[in-house]
């Protein structure tokens, strides 16, 4: 059951994403992170937000990770060719930088990538796919965000998703 709701999720996610190409797409959502509610109320989902729908313009990428869960929210989001990745933790939309990256799969996304802000380390370990059922997009069936924040907390938040163009 799981299983299929992230891949009706990720299908309606880049078809939303796809648009009707008459017109500009905005780049980034804005976030008001007072009305984004929390994941959970345990200790590690009482720290995370879902993502607002995320926008791809012509000819850009965009790995879209949500969390393995029936509701599946997105939780984790960048843009091709860019340094730096979104989430919300703690009520803040954070632009995490990118400062390692492994394992290239092509469209400077990577198997392994780490990142800061805000005095945290957030490290994705992510297995991508090529799915004949996705065109212009690669399917990832699983994933690890790792969260450390430098007074000692951490998560781990399992994950899965979709490499997906415009």
């Amino acid at each position: 059951m799981m299983v299929r709701l992230v891949v009706v999720g990720m299908a309606l996610m880049l078809a939303a994403c796809a648009g009707n190409g008459t017109g500009p797409v905005a780049r980034q959502n804005t976030v008001d992170a007072t009305s984004m509610p929390r994941l959970g109320a345990d200790e590690v989902l009482s720290h995370i937000s879902a993502l607002p729908a995320q926008s791809l313009s012509t000819g850009e990428c965009g790995l879209f990770l949500w969390l393995k869960r029936d509701d599946a929210p997105l939780i984790f989001f960048q843009r091709s060719k860019s340094e730096t990745a979104q989430m919300i933790i703690d009520g803040a939309p954070l632009a995490l930088a990118r400062v390692e990256m492994s394992g290239p799969i092509g469209m400077s996304f990577f198997e392994r990538q780490g990142f800061t802000a805000d005095g945290m380390t957030v490290n994705l370990r992510m297995q991508v796919v090529m799915d004949q059922s996705m065109q212009g997009g690669l399917k990832v069936p699983s994933g690890i965000i790792s969260i450390d924040r430098a007074d000692g907390w951490s998560a781990a938040l399992p994950a899965a998703g979709a490499i997906g163009c415009k």
